[in-house]
């Protein structure tokens, strides 16, 4: 498989919420029926709809106009939640003297797998008459799902842009909501393998022995996966020595003009191999 190929971007069909079906004997004026949709279901039924539009453009190979529709359908979801830190207040909220209202905020455990939690759900079912009740959570597992799929689609539109570092940062935000997403993985082992430093080639085979480990692998991408593996190592390997290379010789240029004030220079200095495995420094005139 040509290295220098990218991983299409496939459906990622993530099904979009059908509409309740309303009863035509229902007595409510259209406006008030509006007000009785789920506000959830909205929201992912609009973001899924930009998703789609960014999907057919993106088989357009219009790599712009498609992360511009993800991104769209990112702003329509609420951001992933960020664990609260836990302070003695938050343990003894009465040590101040007053109760924190912010005592009952965030205490719903956040999840990063998506697949293996079940939707959250509100306390209690409101009766017919109530309002919509509000999103419970920004972490709703379908959130959680979408928000990975569209955040891993935005990385796979600027590696065909060729931004790497924004796709790697796309990959990780798809993999905060995701651990085990397999394409997330995959594309952001693409994009820091074109970074090509030593510590994003070192990242990328990390992303490679990762997915290996994954279950259900699909079959195209095990063979990828397996060459990744083994061509990273030797590069690796080469690139730690250009930079080790390339910081000694920073180090002699800086060395060279402290000592040049004392009419010397490293050239003065000789380092030989000890048999302890380090160096021993001798003075030459």
């Amino acid at each position: 498989m040509d290295e220098n190929r990218f991983e299409e971007l496939p459906a990622d069909s993530e099904p979009t919420p059908s509409p309740p079906q309303k009863d035509s004997s229902d007595p409510l004026p259209p406006d008030r029926r509006d007000e009785e949709l789920d506000p959830l279901e909205e929201m992912l039924r609009e973001a899924n709809s930009l998703k789609e539009l960014g999907n057919a453009e993106f088989q357009k190979k219009l790599w712009q106009a498609a992360l511009l529709k993800y991104s769209e359908a990112l702003a329509v979801l609420p951001l992933k939640p960020t664990p609260k830190l836990s302070t003695k207040l938050d343990q003894d909220p009465l040590q101040d003297g007053f109760l924190d209202d912010d005592k009952t905020l965030d205490k719903e455990p956040h999840t990063n797998n998506s697949e293996s939690h079940p939707v959250s759900q509100c306390q209690e079912e409101p009766d017919s008459s109530s309002p919509p009740a509000p999103i419970q959570s920004s972490d709703d597992a379908r959130i959680s799902r979408l928000r990975s799929i569209l955040n891993a689609n935005t990385a796979a539109c600027h590696l065909k842009m060729e931004d790497w570092q924004s796709a790697v940062q796309a990959s990780e935000a798809s993999l905060k909501d995701d651990p085990n997403y397999v394409k997330a993985f995959h594309r952001r082992a693409q994009a820091n393998e074109k970074l090509g430093t030593w510590a994003s080639l070192q990242a990328s085979l990390d992303d490679y022995n990762a997915i290996s480990k994954l279950p259900d692998i699909p079959h195209g991408l095990t063979k990828e996966v397996k060459m990744g593996q083994a061509r990273l190592p030797p590069l690796i390997a080469q690139r730690a020595e250009t930079d080790k290379a390339e910081m000694m010789a920073k180090l002699k240029d800086l060395g060279n003009t402290v000592l040049g004030k004392f009419g010397m220079s490293t050239d003065n200095f000789k380092f030989t191999p000890n048999e302890s495995g380090g160096y021993s420094m001798s003075f030459q005139q």
